[in-house]
């Protein structure tokens, strides 16, 4: 296999398994133990997981819209993006003022 193959190659996902698993993982995420200040990088910006206010299936159904708290929208948030910001889940004391 030559390296224009490899760049070819995807990986498969499980039968059955669609977005909406990693939609609801975040979700559940969110909602565990808000207040000990976990945050996730997602789109290069950090956020506390307390502030995600849904996670939703975009238009398409592939891709997903995470409203925040605040009212902003991340939008076009695919299903690796979300593993990779579970995965690197951290925590830190939030400053409350």
């Amino acid at each position: 296999m030559d390296e224009t193959e490899a760049e070819d190659v995807q990986g498969e996902v499980p039968h059955g398994v669609g977005p909406e698993v990693f939609r609801e993982r975040l979700r559940q995420a969110a909602q565990q133990d808000p207040e000990h200040g976990a945050h996730v990088t997602l789109h290069d910006e950090g956020l506390y997981l307390a502030d995600i206010e849904s996670v939703e299936a975009d238009e398409d159904g592939h891709r997903s819209l995470i409203t925040l708290r605040n009212g902003a929208i991340i939008a076009g948030v695919t299903g690796a993006a979300i593993v990779a910001a579970l995965a690197t889940i951290r925590f830190r004391r939030r400053r409350t003022s």
